[in-house]
């Protein structure tokens, strides 16, 4: 199980590169992405509140925050896409 801290990190990871598609990339994934910041914003406002969050596979989430962030820092908008997609299905349904 993730600690707080390291949860809020990725979704904080998640949600810039969600916020970076957004404005930066290609019309037709950027509806998705807006979709994508609100649900990461949102994980990370509830996961105020626990002291640990449980995904479908911590180390895999975690991971993907970074690489997503970095493929989106890089205008890799496809792959940031893609990891922000994998990331979404590992958060548990609120």
């Amino acid at each position: 199980m993730l600690d707080r801290s390291e949860f809020l990190l990725a979704t904080l990871q998640l949600a810039a590169a969600a916020e970076l598609l957004a404005k930066a990339g290609p019309e037709d994934l950027q509806i998705d992405a807006l979709q994508m910041l609100a649900l990461f914003r949102k994980h990370e406002y509830l996961s105020r509140d626990s002291s640990a969050v449980a995904t479908n596979d911590d180390e895999l989430f975690a991971r993907t925050g970074q690489a997503a962030l970095t493929m989106a820092g890089r205008n890799e908008f496809a792959a940031s896409h893609a990891l922000l997609r994998q990331a979404r299905s590992l958060l548990p349904s609120i």
